[in-house]
């Protein structure tokens, strides 16, 4: 990856997503409030389990040049890109097949999911989940449909949909989505604690860093027409957010716990070896 032109490459940050109501506002949230849930009605709508991750993107410009990015700033090398060695190699491996298929034109987010943050994960079929393409030609954010499309030749997997259809009537019927987060297995604690002693970290220390609960971090909503995402909103689990409250502690700052794949699955292989209901 040749970064000698970043400075000339404008650089498309991820819009900030609104909580829906029920949703418990998370640091970094000051100033932001709650969308009502009557705002859904009647609309179509994809639920996504919302992953805990970092964002981040890659593209690349009229030259052909790979470019990633981490939320406001491209990655440009240094030791605070420890959590991303791993992205560089997997997008360096695949990147001609990327490039026929993205050219310049699309722009791809995704979680990527390698380092623990709250939520550890044992049993993913992928450590880069795409969960959005802007397309720089028509300028637009493009529906789930088109996205599975333009991804089908590739090996990246897409976050897990829940459901997709007209928004259900009430929030309650909504959260009923949430269940135990498909990037776990039912042995995950167990994984968890193998980790953390096979890293000769403090398994007490570890613990408090670490997301109790079996169920998905919360739910992400999209709101799609005519072939493009149109709005977008996330319901968090008020635990959750009470956990990450009660760390004090970023994700940066902790203690360097890799997220666990599945057995058998191979993130250099030019096909997909796993899915999330596989």
């Amino acid at each position: 990856m040749n970064t000698f032109n970043l400075h000339d490459l404008e650089l498309l940050k991820y819009p900030r997503t609104p909580h829906l109501e029920g949703s418990r506002l998370q640091t970094g949230d000051e100033g932001h409030f709650h969308v009502p849930y009557k705002t859904l009605a009647g609309k179509q709508i994809v639920i996504e389990e919302k992953l805990d991750g970092a964002n981040c993107a890659l593209r690349f410009d009229s030259y052909g040049q790979l470019f990633l990015q981490s939320r406001g700033h491209f990655l440009g090398g240094g030791g605070n890109e420890r959590q991303f060695a791993l992205l560089k190699k997997w997008a360096s491996v695949h990147e001609p097949r990327l490039l026929e298929i993205l050219t310049d034109r699309y722009i791809v987010f995704a979680e990527w999911l390698h380092k623990k943050h709250s939520v550890f994960y044992d049993s993913l079929p992928t450590y880069f989940a795409e969960f959005d393409i802007w397309d720089r030609h028509s300028n637009q954010w493009l529906d789930t449909k088109t996205r599975a499309s333009i991804l089908s030749p590739l090996p990246v997997l897409s976050v897990p949909v829940l459901y997709q259809g007209i928004a259900p009537k009430k929030l309650s019927d909504l959260v009923s989505f949430l269940a135990p987060s498909l990037g776990k297995s039912p042995n995950w604690k167990a994984s968890f604690e193998r980790t953390v002693i096979r890293e000769k970290l403090e398994l007490e220390k570890a613990w408090q860093l670490c997301d109790l609960n079996t169920l998905a971090e919360g739910l992400y909503i999209k709101v799609e027409e005519n072939g493009s995402v149109v709005a977008r909103y996330k319901w968090v689990r008020p635990d959750f957010v009470q956990t990450l409250i009660s760390h004090n502690v970023h994700h940066s700052q902790q203690p360097y716990i890799a997220n666990q794949l599945r057995e058998g699955v191979d993130i250099f292989s030019p096909k997909l070896t796993e899915n999330w209901s596989s």
